[in-house]
């Protein structure tokens, strides 16, 4: 599963000039009050949920490798997480109206009540954060935390802390609901939740910031100290995706009780070759060696 995009050309970026949808060197100056003479921090282009003035464009290659069940325990597959729910909805009863509307509070609410019906309330209230889709538009910053502000008072969440990878990496479009998992699976992983770094702890005026917890910094949770995620994909056309992925702890722990006890024994001692192999192949790579 996965996408590959490459829209940096010409007339991609005349599309979203004339949609005034990009931040320019023009509107960067006049954010950060500079004259012409001034040098621009482009790597601050994006400014997710702060005072902005349009996406960076990226180009990325993201590629998911699923399993089921069986054949992860087959094969003694390194598990790093796994998709619990995705919900989608459209804003509209069609799905090419082009502002927000309804259906990213709908399919929001259905991926947090799907984490707190699998982990539990308390660990959703504490043990969760949100992948947002964070574009670093004016208009994403009000609509997003808006919806995300409603879905936290109605779960009864306080303090939710809210990452946005595009601060990094600028806005894939069709492939940036790939970077959002690559950076969950990354945060599972290592314990630590990247913080919105380009924003200078500004958060703007029009954002909603009730319940919600702006990360203006790295949030050190530690690994295995974070059960699930939500992430938050918001669509040009209207059309929205909220996806629940679960933690590879948990994952395991769902796993083991679907399966007997000597089978789930044949799988620890798979992975660890498993690891062992995968240790090796990466050490390869890194001098130089692909064969």
């Amino acid at each position: 599963m996965g996408a590959s995009e490459a829209p940096i050309f010409p007339e991609s970026l005349d599309g979203f000039v004339t949609m005034n949808a990009l931040a320019d060197d023009e509107s960067l100056r006049k954010l950060d009050q500079l004259d012409s003479k001034q040098e621009i921090d482009h790597r601050r282009a994006c400014r997710p949920f702060s005072n902005n003035t349009g996406f960076t464009l990226g180009e990325s290659a993201q590629y998911i490798v699923l399993f089921d069940e069986k054949l992860a325990l087959d094969l003694g597959a390194n598990i790093l997480g796994s998709i619990n729910e995705v919900f989608i909805n459209a804003d509209g009863y069609k799905k090419s109206i082009t502002s927000p509307g309804l259906g990213n509070y709908i399919s929001m609410a259905k991926a947090t009540a799907a984490t707190r019906n699998v982990i539990g309330e308390d660990r959703l209230k504490h043990r969760t954060y949100i992948q947002a889709h964070g574009t670093g538009t004016p208009q994403n910053r009000a609509t997003e935390s808006h919806i995300l502000s409603k879905v936290a008072k109605s779960f009864q969440i306080h303090n939710w802390p809210i990452a946005a990878v595009k601060s990094y990496v600028g806005h894939s479009v069709s492939t940036s609901a790939g970077d959002q998992m690559a950076a969950a699976l990354g945060v599972f992983h290592h314990g630590t939740i990247p913080g919105i770094l380009t924003i200078n702890g500004t958060i703007a005026d029009d954002v909603s910031q009730d319940r919600l917890d702006f990360l203006t910094e790295h949030r050190s949770m530690g690994s295995g100290n974070i059960d699930a995620t939500i992430i938050n994909s918001k669509g040009f056309g209207g059309n929205n995706a909220s996806a629940f992925i679960l933690s590879p702890e948990e994952t395991q722990i769902k796993i083991k009780s679907l399966v007997t006890k000597n089978k789930y024994n044949k799988y620890l001692k798979n992975i660890g070759e498993t690891q062992k192999k995968s240790f090796q192949y990466n050490r390869s790579c890194l001098k130089g060696d692909y064969q």
